[in-house]
């Protein structure tokens, strides 16, 4: 982390968010540019589109330790894109044979497939730091799948669940959210060459034959037409991004409410001066959710960014190429920081079972209401039922009186053991978590689980 105001607090010291600095950084993208001009002189050298014997000295000359990259930023303010510049570097490196560089191509096929190359590289290893998020998500499930918790509903006590259901239901859509990213990010993986306005006129009849050899040298799908306005794919990874930001962000804003002093259920992992306040010593505040709940916010607009740069106008548009570029390639590194704090956070979660138990008696026994509603439903008729169930509240909550206590005086009826209408309750979504773990491979054999706080 820096001190500049830009750097997005926590979240930019991460490992993912550093990693994917680096690829969408000067040197990754001049990097993924190479790339492309190295590959592309191959093929066409093998194709017998440009000389053979210009191969060599063009794919040397791709090396970014010969490039002044002083000149290049330079050259680049000048044109306002840095491949002129940069194929006139490669080409003078290239001696005689420089004049093959960047043969048939155009601009926009070097910086869009280049980015393709940057987001495939960054999104690899977001999604295998997610299989992580996976399996430490299914750990901490499975270790607490008949821990009780109060179920909130708008904020207030719902129902008893286990905090395995509710970590589950986070789980479900992280797994989603991830599976999503993936499909959109095989999708996106393709080539971009087509030259001046994508016709590939250039190359005059081996067009296709190139673009289907540079494809495979990329390990890059063909696409069946060139794409250099048509940006659907980009906004559908956009959106799958922002989408799995979110579903990271949901169980983090949970987490921070149950680390509120009132609640004290949950805690972050605590490391030393982590979460610490300036001015109150006793704090520890939720700072790795926060981070993560910034994220999702700092990235939410970035689909409605992308999805603008499909108004383009004819066979190449004005004014989309860096804002597109600049919207995506920073929300990937805001979701690989908040995947990278979320493995950090989940690794080392504090589960305070005890507090949670104290919490579902907060209220006098009223958050059994349901069920003893349901119960007398059978005999009574819901309506009634529930009628019944609504005075005794208002007893409960007016008087102080247990629950039990007013139910007898206003329904004749006495509460089950408290034990049992828990565990009952429980017990009845333990299908729905199986489903969930089901997704995941054998997560009670990972070694890594929550600490249980003595409260």
């Amino acid at each position: 982390m820096t001190l500049a105001s830009t750097d997005p607090g926590l979240l930019c010291g991460s490992e993912g968010y550093q990693r994917c600095a680096k690829i969408f950084g000067e040197a990754g993208t001049v990097d993924a540019y190479l790339q492309f001009e190295a590959a592309l002189a191959e093929v066409q050298g093998r194709l017998g589109v440009i000389p053979g014997q210009a191969v060599a000295p063009i794919r040397a000359a791709c090396d970014q330790g010969k490039l002044d990259l002083a000149k290049l930023r330079t050259g680049s303010l000048a044109v306002g894109y840095p491949i002129a510049p940069l194929v006139a570097m490669i080409a003078d490196a290239a001696g005689p044979h420089g004049q093959w560089v960047h043969y048939g191509a155009t601009t926009q096929d070097v910086m869009d497939t280049g980015m393709v190359l940057q987001l495939r590289q960054a999104l690899s290893g977001v999604l295998n730091d997610l299989d992580r998020t996976a399996h430490l998500l299914a750990d901490l499930c499975a270790a607490h799948r008949r821990t009780p918790i109060a179920g909130r509903s708008k904020l207030q006590h719902g129902v008893p669940v286990s905090f395995g259901y509710k970590v589950a239901v986070w789980l479900d859509q992280i797994l989603r959210a991830r599976d999503g990213l993936s499909e959109a990010l095989s999708r996106a993986e393709v080539l971009q060459f087509g030259g001046a306005v994508g016709s590939l006129a250039a190359l005059q009849g081996h067009g296709m034959a190139v673009r289907r050899d540079l494809a495979a040298a990329l390990s890059l799908r063909e696409p069946d037409i060139s794409w250099h306005v048509s940006r659907d794919r980009m906004v559908a990874l956009a959106s799958a991004v922002a989408a799995l930001v979110a579903a990271l962000a949901k169980m983090a804003s949970d987490i921070a409410h149950l680390m509120s002093t009132e609640v004290g259920e949950l805690l972050e992992p605590a490391a030393e001066g982590r979460g610490s306040s300036s001015t109150m010593p006793q704090k520890r505040n939720p700072v790795i959710c926060e981070a993560i709940l910034e994220a999702a916010r700092d990235t939410r607009h970035v689909p409605t960014v992308v999805l603008e740069g499909m108004l383009q106008e004819h066979e190449r548009g004005i004014g989309h190429g860096y804002r597109e570029r600049t919207a995506l390639c920073r929300a990937v590194q805001q979701l690989a920081g908040a995947v990278t704090l979320t493995n950090e956070l989940v690794s080392g979660l504090e589960v305070n079972a005890p507090r949670m138990a104290r919490n579902l008696d907060m209220t006098q026994g009223l958050i059994h209401a349901e069920a003893v509603m349901m119960q007398l439903s059978e005999r009574l008729g819901r309506l009634k039922a529930h009628d019944i169930l609504h005075r005794v509240s208002h007893r409960v909550a007016s008087t102080g009186t247990r629950f039990e206590e007013a139910l007898t005086v206003e329904a004749r009826a006495s509460l089950p053991a408290q034990a049992d209408i828990l565990a009952q309750q429980i017990e009845y979504a333990q299908d729905m978590i199986d489903l969930v773990l089901a997704r995941i491979d054998t997560p009670e054999s990972r070694p890594e689980r929550a600490r249980v706080a003595v409260d």
